[in-house]
């Protein structure tokens, strides 16, 4: 544990050096690049032994080539990454390079959406630490693989780019079917968040909607995906380590500090000077209620819990956005706000250090001790 906080540490006080050492666009460039190289590179050292399900992927990765063929791949319940995983074949035989491509991709995918999304990209990249979406990507890698393309996906979107957006979210749903959660970013990017009250007011219709229908989508998806019927029943009933099936008052507990955030940018005016950030933001807003609403009923879901982490990682960017919006609701000078952004900044990140600290004590996705493969 205390060798992630190092890292954390040390990445840290290397973002605070980017940002104090070049421009606000450079900077953010500089923050992207270097989560890629530092996490990424974290996630592809690590050894089989680093994740709960690494050691599964390994050995589909030598099956999905030993059953090779174009029947077994397109009835696979995962075409997309079955294909793909014969295909690096021709790179390497060596399992290593599933975990090596895997992470690079998925930390690849999350720091172009928190680029494209967050003005804050260091402490969004943070966040995606302290919020444990970087460790559990490091064990449900391949849904991870259908997260990040999802994200890219909505990038897409709300760049109008709608026929891009279609195909990621295609091959986002062959690579994990839990991906179909994906439609929502369409409905919700079809409708026109125009002000504030009506935002809140639709979003919450839509909520209530989907959760009117919850159970019927939820039997509808069991029926046609039956393998993961093992996630439909309570915790106590399964063997599947994830956060929900070890601290369920914990899942609770980090839902309702995303509902604080919502709170806030409900009772904060939109000053936004960007039309563009403007409605991002609007998008945001709207994701984040329907993942707290999932999040407070059906916390004690396992597949509803990984269904809402397509939703819930937009916190690592909506949390930023709302501290933005928060220090340009403050009627203080320029330099004021500097030092009152820096304080929230540092106050949020020692708030979400605590639930990490709890996450790798109870060592969630067995990702301690961190081992690399070069030291096996």
């Amino acid at each position: 544990m205390v060798f992630y906080f190092e890292v954390l540490g040390l990445y840290i006080i290397f973002g605070i050096i980017i940002n104090f050492s070049f421009e606000n666009k450079a900077a953010r460039l500089f923050q992207s690049l270097s989560m890629i190289v530092i996490l990424g590179g974290l996630s592809a050292a690590r050894a089989v032994s680093v994740g709960t399900d690494t050691q599964l992927y390994n050995n589909l990765y030598s099956w999905d080539f030993e059953a090779g063929n174009w029947q077994n791949i397109l009835s696979s319940k995962y075409p997309l990454y079955s294909l793909y995983t014969y295909c690096l074949h021709f790179i390497s035989s060596n399992p290593q390079i599933i975990i090596v491509m895997n992470s690079l991709i998925i930390v690849t995918s999350v720091a172009i959406a928190i680029y494209s999304y967050s003005e804050n990209v260091f402490l969004s990249n943070i966040l995606y630490v302290t919020l444990y979406f970087f460790f559990n990507s490091m064990n449900i890698s391949r849904q991870f693989l259908a997260i990040g393309i999802l994200l890219v996906a909505t990038v897409c979107l709300n760049k109008n780019k709608i026929w891009l957006f279609w195909i990621l979210y295609i091959g986002a749903c062959l690579v994990h079917s839990t991906a179909l959660v994906g439609i929502v970013f369409f409905v919700i990017h079809v409708i026109h968040w125009n002000k504030n009250k009506t935002r809140f007011i639709l979003s919450g219709a839509l909520g209530i909607v989907l959760l009117i229908f919850s159970k019927r989508i939820l039997n509808l998806f069991i029926v046609l995906f039956p393998a993961y019927s093992m996630y439909s029943i309570g915790t106590s009933d399964t063997n599947v380590e994830t956060l929900s099936s070890q601290s369920n008052g914990g899942t609770l507990l980090v839902t309702i500090f995303y509902l604080l955030f919502i709170c806030i940018a409900t009772l904060c005016k939109v000053r936004f000077q960007d039309e563009n950030r403007e409605k991002r933001f609007a998008f945001l807003t709207v994701v984040m209620i329907i993942a707290v609403v999932f999040g407070i009923v059906f916390y004690k879901n396992i597949l509803m819990t990984r269904v809402i982490s397509y939703l819930s990682i937009f916190s690592i960017v909506y949390i930023s956005e709302v501290i933005d919006l928060f220090i340009l609701n403050i009627d203080t000078t320029s330099v004021n706000r500097g030092y009152t952004r820096f304080l929230v900044v540092c106050g949020v990140i020692a708030i979400t250090c605590v639930p990490l600290y709890v996450q790798l004590n109870k060592n969630l996705s067995d990702v301690i001790p961190y081992v690399s493969f070069v030291a096996r």
